[in-house]
């Protein structure tokens, strides 16, 4: 992922670093957690608690892992609209998103009223 293309606003660079920073929390928490996947479970001598147990966080971390990509991709696909010119304008209603908005939540795609009409679609079954 590049730092800076050189031409994207100067009104972004707070939000571009603050991503950055986001993405490298992300790539480290999933490595650690891809690790954690992958090491041995006990196997001999364990109960069925035990057992269960180790079968119950092994989901709890592949869950987490799969919250992690979703969260890395809106990180990058943010980053990718700073770079294409694109950041700050909602993709549902292509008005201006808020400052205060992309400032809680730098990564968001769509302004606070289209996001909220999103949600009230999915909760509907829409």
């Amino acid at each position: 992922m590049k730092t800076t293309t050189g031409h994207e606003p100067s009104r972004w660079a707070w939000h571009r670093k603050t991503l950055l920073r986001l993405r490298d929390e992300l790539v480290r928490a999933r490595e650690e957690h891809e690790q954690a996947t992958r090491a041995p479970h006990e196997r001999g001598g364990a109960d069925a608690l035990d057992f269960t147990e180790d079968e119950l966080e092994l989901q709890v971390l592949r869950t987490t892992l799969a919250q992690e990509e979703h969260e890395l991709a809106d990180v990058d696909a943010a980053l990718r609209r700073i770079d294409a010119g694109t950041y700050g304008i909602c993709e549902a209603t292509s008005e201006p998103i808020t400052a205060a908005r992309l400032r809680a939540i730098p990564w968001t795609r769509l302004s606070k009223a289209a996001a909220e009409l999103a949600e009230h679609t999915r909760a509907a079954g829409i």
